[in-house]
């Protein structure tokens, strides 16, 4: 196959197939699994701009495919695949092993192509990759890289702005100077989308995350930046000054959100989720309007930072037939949602849970973590009883629970003043995180102890948490008995592995159970305990024609 850009997407780990790895509840809050197969949404808009300025991209999901076909031969793959440029994100620094594993393996088959790293984590560590590892060509920088991709591909990395390269032996850098403040001019044609999944003709390759044929869900970015200072997040408004030089938020408008949204639903019926909250720039009304103009059948999702007022979600529920609330207050505690960076207290929490019911929303879920500031370990089973005081209000009220796995954010507040917000950060340069990521238990992955909790208590009282979280679900009728004995199996399984790797016994007499729980296990848990509304791909195509390709494909 020939492109002129290949945009591609590893595992986590590269040869996480070869490896004894299992990560349980790391990945519970996203559609992904343990090896984080889901592409970064600046795929899809990059590949939408190339076309549009005449280049053939072509994106590529090597950590879906790997899961889908355990004989996949990616070598095989990736020789037979000729591109001019090879763009591979280290976006998320999970991503460390295997995003670095592809550039070398495609520096070794192509040598000739230009091998190109983006994303933050990417930017954040840029000197250690152009200095360590020879297969990186260049680093594209910031948050954002449509201009700076095209500029690169026609005029070389001297006259591009945000770049990193190396230029006969030397290191150069072109400044972070192209920032975008608007984004309307960066939304997706999924039409392009589908023209890709077709040059694939192997969908577990071509989608956005491996789960997304049985459950898929339409993603659109409504802002870039933040107000919010969160201490681990390397999103945050901290950290987009300090190293991305982003000093204010870039919106995108009522008007090309809805344009996207009707896009989406031109084609398909799928979820559609709005990444960012709304009130960024007093879009609601305006973004209500236009959403309820389309008549959609989809389902749309909302996230919000902090509580909204009643006013916001009375537009907000008018937009479709069934509407789901997103929020993340972390902690039941105030004092450790505070210290975190999330300054609402549970008065305001519940006013909201009280607001979904009164105006019919479909669904609130709630999203928590551990391994928190001034959040200890027998706060683990406070998440469970707060999620069923707050089922009394409404039994439209769902939640979630994940460790903070498995890096504090690099450029995050708590990554540059560990002491300040009573973190210590255990790694601080990119190969020792390409290291962790291949311990056989996440416990020895995880970049951080706090003052309040070791490694090993993140360990536990996430687990117990998770645990009695799904047994509350349980007890309300949320997820039945097969669910909830699956969900435990998972856990049993962790604690399993985490025993014989402490003990220092091979793991070789768990490897089945190994892959059948990390793989197939963990996708029909995910599936039912519900991150977001479900059915298969083939049901959400409209174009009966495409539809047929479709379930031709997934046969």
């Amino acid at each position: 196959m020939k492109v002129d850009v290949a945009l591609i997407h590893a595992p986590s780990v590269y040869d996480f197939r070869d490896r004894y790895l299992y990560a349980t509840v790391i990945s519970e809050v996203v559609p992904s699994l343990f090896v984080f197969d889901m592409m970064p949404y600046g795929f899809l808009t990059l590949a939408t701009y190339l076309s549009r300025k005449g280049y053939k991209v072509g994106i590529f999901n090597l950590a879906s495919k790997m899961l889908r076909d355990r004989e996949f031969d990616v070598e095989k793959f990736l020789k037979d695949l000729e591109a001019d440029v090879f763009g591979i994100d280290l976006h998320w620094l999970v991503h460390a092993h295997g995003a670095l594993e592809i550039a070398r393996i495609l520096k070794e088959y192509h040598p000739d192509s230009k091998v190109v790293l983006g994303g933050l984590s990417s930017t954040f560590f840029r000197r250690e990759i152009m200095t360590s590892y020879n297969s990186v060509d260049a680093v594209l920088l910031g948050d954002s890289t449509e201009v700076p991709f095209l500029k690169f591909l026609e005029e070389g990395p001297t006259r591009t702005p945000n770049v990193v390269w190396r230029d006969n032996g030397r290191i150069r850098e072109n400044e972070l100077s192209w920032i975008p403040d608007n984004l309307d001019e960066f939304i997706i044609d999924h039409g392009i989308l589908v023209k890709n999944l077709m040059r694939c003709r192997d969908l577990s390759l071509g989608v956005p995350f491996c789960s997304f044929i049985e459950a898929p869900i339409a993603g659109i970015i409504t802002v870039k930046g933040c107000s919010f200072n969160c201490v681990t997040c390397g999103g945050s408004k901290f950290t987009y000054s300090r190293f991305f030089r982003r000093d204010g938020l870039a919106l995108k408008s009522p008007r090309a959100i809805a344009d996207e949204v009707e896009g989406i639903a031109n084609l398909s019926s799928m979820p559609i989720f709005f990444v960012g909250d709304l009130r960024y720039g007093d879009r609601v009304e305006e973004v209500s309007k236009l959403l309820k103009e389309l008549d959609l059948e989809n389902e749309l999702i909302f996230e919000f930072f902090s509580p909204p007022p009643k006013r916001v979600l009375e537009q907000l529920r008018r937009t479709s037939h069934k509407v789901y609330l997103q929020i993340s207050p972390e902690s039941p505690l105030e004092e450790v949602r505070r210290a975190f960076g999330r300054p609402y207290g549970n008065e305001r929490l519940e006013k909201m849970v009280r607001y979904v019911e009164e105006l019919g929303f479909e669904r609130l879920d709630l999203y928590f973590m551990m391994g928190l500031p001034r959040q200890t370990p027998d706060q683990a089973h406070l998440v469970a009883s707060y999620f069923l005081k707050l089922r009394e209000i409404s039994n439209r009220v769902n939640a979630f629970v994940s460790p903070l796995a498995p890096f504090v954010d690099p450029g995050s507040r708590a990554f540059v003043n560990p002491e300040v917000h009573g973190y210590e950060i255990l790694f601080r340069d990119l190969e020792s995180y390409r290291r962790a990521l291949t311990s056989y238990h996440w416990k020895y992955s995880l970049n951080y102890r706090t003052a309040w909790m070791d490694r090993q208590d993140v360990v536990s009282s996430s687990l117990t948490a998770y645990e009695e979280l799904n047994r509350a679900k349980l007890e309300v009728g949320l997820i039945d008995e097969r669910t909830y004995e699956l969900a435990k199996r998972r856990v049993q399984l962790d604690r399993e592995v985490l025993k014989y790797v402490e003990m220092g016994l091979p793991l070789d007499k768990m490897k089945e159970s190994i892959e059948e729980v990390a793989i197939k296990l963990d996708a029909e848990v995910k599936k039912s305990l519900s991150l977001y509304p479900t059915r298969d791909l083939a049901q959400c195509i409209k174009n009966p024609l495409l539809r047929g390709v479709v379930s031709f494909l997934t046969r």
